[in-house]
């Protein structure tokens, strides 16, 4: 009961436009009030919440990001993208999904992708004859890519919540962003050859020119092996990749001389900022999480769903129905950081991996950033483009259609997300 007070409150608050960092403060402050428990455990549950070193990575995955973004790296991705996927049906478009998911491997969130990458897809999408809403649509459709394809901000705190590999994380996300991606490309190849012929005339491909356009950009497009290359030899740990990140983009924003001191100072603002907001969002979903420990929802929840359902498919399916509404209403951390701790049991119950239950979770909860009325990535993607929040919705409706056939995909094949860890921990004989 108590838990079920504080998601309706906290869901409240957030409809009546209340931050969301304070609708989950008041929500676990009424919690703990509801429960009898003496206020002096709030800041120490919130401490011990973020008193971890794997923490760590998150400031540096986001500073790494925002380094990227002011670091002339984007730019760079955008006409290396272009050389390799305009040469497909539908052009900008194609290049617009293929550099998603090159800087995915950079940034590991979506909204630096979508505020950044973003901006120069959207612009040269505009410049060619596409109409605005479909451009920035399809940049919203596919900075969902970001976080599963590795590193990841996500996949790190749900490592964190549930005692998971995040290095076995980071690798089993590696096929399925590229499976999001594929889907999306297959749809636009659908809907430019058989609806909007006209659009996006494919450019010739040109080895010369590709090569030329890699070495240009060698030093950011070599980053993501760097991260795999961390992983495997085990030389790091999560937080040490961070770091490594973000001195790796610092490294080459000094190299390409696109980095400036003002430049450099704006960056570090906007990531103490972004920190900031995420700790405090973690803090106070572990006093949530606490409440709800106590309560034993996660136990009760278990054994009701092992009761009534056999099948892991038939149990993944409600789990997926039930995480893409949850996503529409709350942000994509606290909502990890929740109902993880909830939804763990369950699936171990029903023989499901917790990693590739992992990437399930942060991929459906993911989706929440484009779907009212929470969906915060429809505002960036408006302000990006310059038209309404609605303009977007109204042309990113068809793309759910293969941004939900992947998750069914990675939902009813764990070999796609089980297939590279286990084959990388075996090969190395790492644990």
């Amino acid at each position: 009961m108590i838990t079920a007070t504080m998601i309706a409150l906290m869901v409240a608050l957030m409809l009546l436009r209340v931050p969301v960092s304070i609708a989950v403060g008041v929500a676990a402050l009424v919690g703990l009030l509801l429960n009898d428990t003496p206020l002096d455990v709030l800041p120490r549950v919130m401490i011990d919440g973020v008193d971890s070193f794997a923490l760590l990575a998150v400031p540096f995955f986001v500073l790494a990001g925002q380094l990227m973004n002011a670091g002339g790296i984007t730019d760079r991705i955008f006409q290396f993208a272009r050389e390799l996927f305009g040469a497909m049906r539908g052009g900008l478009a194609q290049v617009n999904i293929g550099g998603s998911m090159i800087f995915a491997g950079m940034s590991g969130a979506a909204l630096a992708d979508l505020a950044g990458l973003g901006v120069v897809m959207v612009k040269a999408m505009r410049d060619n004859g596409y109409p605005v809403p479909f451009a920035a649509a399809l940049t919203l459709a596919s900075c969902v890519i970001a976080p599963i394809i590795p590193p990841s901000i996500v996949l790190v705190i749900y490592g964190l919540a549930t005692d998971t590999s995040v290095g076995k994380l980071f690798l089993a996300g590696v096929i399925p962003g590229i499976l999001i991606g594929l889907c999306l490309m297959l749809h636009v190849w659908l809907l430019v050859r058989i609806r909007h012929p006209a659009w996006g005339q494919p450019a010739p491909f040109s080895v010369r020119a590709a090569w030329r356009s890699f070495r240009r950009g060698a030093l950011a497009l070599l980053f993501p092996f760097l991260i795999i290359f961390c992983i495997l030899a085990g030389v790091a740990t999560p937080s040490e990749i961070g770091a490594i990140a973000a001195g790796y983009a610092l490294l080459v924003g000094l190299v390409y001389r696109e980095l400036t001191i003002p430049r450099l100072i704006a960056c570090l603002k906007e990531s103490v900022t972004m920190t900031a907001v995420i700790m405090y969002l973690i803090a106070v979903s572990s006093v949530m999480g606490w409440i709800i420990t106590t309560e034993r929802v996660a136990h009760d929840a278990a054994q009701l769903m092992v009761t009534y359902i056999q099948s892991p498919l038939l149990g993944l399916l409600v789990i997926n129905v039930f995480l893409l509404v949850v996503g529409m209403f709350l942000e994509t951390v606290p909502a990890l950081l929740i109902l993880s701790s909830i939804l763990l049991p369950v699936v171990k119950a029903l023989g499901i991996d917790p990693v590739h239950f992992g990437v399930i979770i942060c991929y459906n909860l993911i989706l929440g950033i484009i779907t009212p009325p929470m969906g915060i990535g429809l505002f960036v993607a408006a302000r990006v483009a310059s038209i309404s929040p609605e303009a977007v919705l109204r042309a990113g409706w068809p793309f759910f259609l293969p941004l939900l056939g992947a998750l069914a995909l990675i939902s009813v094949f764990p070999g796609l997300s089980l297939w590279l860890p286990t084959l990388v921990y075996g090969w190395f004989g790492l644990n």
